[in-house]
């Protein structure tokens, strides 16, 4: 299979250097190649001649420990890679077409969890009571504090610098998905929080000897990795009834919050650095959610 590893990465390096595609877009197609690459090893199917019973047990095979949305996300992978394929004239027009034409697995789009700003206040106080140093906690609480105010993604807090943040304006400078930058904003509560912890670790005020360095650090003043980020979020909402307890269930948070404040879907979207509109119409199933609950409890023949 060495040639698929060295088409694979042609591949990868076409999505970075032709496409603009980000770091963490490109480890999500490697992963997913790698999955294939594996399976078409063990059976020795040519990767050149797939048709559409390959992918079919492939699907199956799949099927034992993924979802509907997971393989429809690996689907794609494989799609966007066999265009590559066919512009490299390394396969023909009817593997083309196997691959294409293999449809989608529907799957229930989930309405997104969210947090109102009482139970994030119950989370910093959590963090608070905990048995961690001051420090510790001091960045926990800043960290989990500015994903629900500014919404930003996973990625693009594991790639904040000093430098990105204005904290006359309350605002930040973000890069996200295909490396398109946005402002995002941040409230009195997290400015408070932020300096607090750069206080704790000597680094506000600022110095431009500090302005490259990662905003969140861990203890020996490395940059947090995303999994590092992930587990401190998971660990302080785990106790929360909550669907799931991500960070992408803050982001959730807080175009909720905003929608719910009246604030229009076209701004949210321009927020949250969404491509499309449709990305951003779940939030009105949220919302909504919420406003029949309330009239359920509201109304003299509503549940009691």
């Amino acid at each position: 299979m060495t040639k698929f590893k060295n088409i694979k990465k042609e591949f990868l390096d076409f999505l970075l250097l032709d496409k603009g595609y980000s770091e963490r877009t490109i480890s999500s197609y490697k992963r997913d190649l790698r999955k294939f690459e594996v399976y078409v090893a063990e059976y020795g199917i040519s990767f050149k001649k797939i048709t559409k019973e390959n992918l079919f047990d492939y699907h199956l095979d799949l099927s034992r420990s993924i979802g509907a949305r997971s393989f429809a996300r690996m689907l794609s992978t494989l799609k966007t890679f066999y265009k590559f394929l066919y512009s490299e004239e390394l396969v023909n027009d009817v593997v083309l077409n196997n691959i294409i034409s293999y449809p989608t697995p529907k799957f229930k789009k989930s309405i997104p969890s969210f947090l109102n700003y009482d139970k994030i206040k119950d989370v910093l106080k959590n963090i608070d009571k905990q048995d961690e140093s001051e420090t510790i906690k001091c960045r926990n609480k800043a960290l989990i504090m500015l994903f629900f105010t500014s919404g930003i993604r996973l990625e693009e807090m594991t790639n904040l610098l000093l430098k990105d943040i204005n904290f006359d304006e309350k605002s930040i400078k973000v890069f996200g998905k295909g490396s398109k930058e946005r402002i995002a904003n941040f409230d009195n509560e997290s400015l408070e929080l932020i300096k607090i912890y750069l206080k704790k670790i000597g680094k506000y005020p600022l110095l431009n000897s500090h302005l490259n360095n990662n905003l969140f650090v861990d203890k020996d003043n490395k940059a947090l990795k995303r999994d590092n980020i992930q587990y401190i979020v998971m660990k302080n909402l785990k106790s929360l009834s909550l669907s799931s307890i991500g960070p992408h269930t803050l982001r959730h948070s807080f175009a909720t919050h905003l929608l719910n404040k009246g604030v229009g879907l076209s701004a949210i979207k321009s927020l949250l650095g969404h491509e499309n509109l449709s990305s951003t119409q779940v939030y009105t199933h949220v919302s909504l959610e919420k406003l029949q609950e309330t009239i359920s409890k509201a109304h003299p023949r509503g549940n009691k």
